[in-house]
């Protein structure tokens, strides 16, 4: 049986986003999904969304489950209410925290049941996502990944965590870069010239603020360890 990948998931601090605002958040993480789905998975991926603010993502790609889910907890990390209607102009905008965002864990591994609804499929990737995701609400983590080699479980907590402290940090603005740079391979002008802004504007988000190289290396060595064993 070939090893998948399965992202479990839950929007962090949901009770104290606003009131209508869940709806709005949820429809443009399905765009992005849809986005992401359709240039990285060729529309393979199944996302299913349960509880009002929990989901679960079917990766038959494995080795492409951590790009896929930083580039989701950027897309939540760029929405935010007063953004979302709002029509870009030139006119400078204040620095928005993250108004939303996600606990993910990935757990790789194989399915062993998959029929009806996503939450109703089984399996050892089922099992390491779920247990996982259990994990890091006790430890107040927002980023992991359980595979069934131990001596990668223990290189990715180290990186996991790093990685995760960096994405904490990310303001809307930096989000939004991440985004388009990590999904499409934009460059620093076509960037620019999509948020109205300078070049060394792009740099600052990518480089100062998002620590963009040191995300790059982490999906760099997340790919080599799951193709490596995969």
């Amino acid at each position: 049986m070939k090893i998948n990948a399965i992202i479990t998931g839950d929007l962090v601090n949901s009770s104290q986003i606003k009131n209508g605002d869940i709806g709005a958040i949820l429809k443009s993480f399905k765009k992005s999904f849809n986005e992401i789905n359709s240039y990285l998975l060729n529309g393979e991926g199944l996302l299913e969304i349960y509880r009002g603010d929990s989901f679960q993502i079917v990766i038959r790609k494995p080795e492409k489950a951590l790009l896929i889910s930083i580039l989701l907890r950027s897309s939540l990390r760029k929405f935010h209410p007063l953004l979302y209607t709002q029509i870009k102009t030139n006119i400078k905008k204040p620095i928005y925290l993250a108004y939303s965002d996600a606990r993910i864990s990935i757990g790789i591994g194989m399915i062993s049941y998959s029929k009806g609804n996503i939450v109703e499929w089984q399996g050892e990737a089922f099992k390491r996502s779920g247990q996982l995701l259990d994990q890091m609400i006790k430890g107040n983590k927002r980023l992991g990944i359980n595979t069934p080699w131990e001596e990668v479980n223990k290189e990715l907590e180290v990186e996991s965590m790093l990685a995760d402290t960096i994405i904490n940090r990310w303001t809307t603005a930096t989000a939004e870069t991440v985004y388009e740079y990590l999904l499409y391979q934009k460059n620093q002008n076509e960037i620019a010239k999509i948020f109205h802004i300078k070049q060394s504007s792009v740099h600052k988000r990518l480089v100062k603020y998002g620590n963009i190289d040191a995300i790059e290396f982490f999906i760099k060595r997340y790919n080599e360890l799951i193709n490596n064993r995969s």
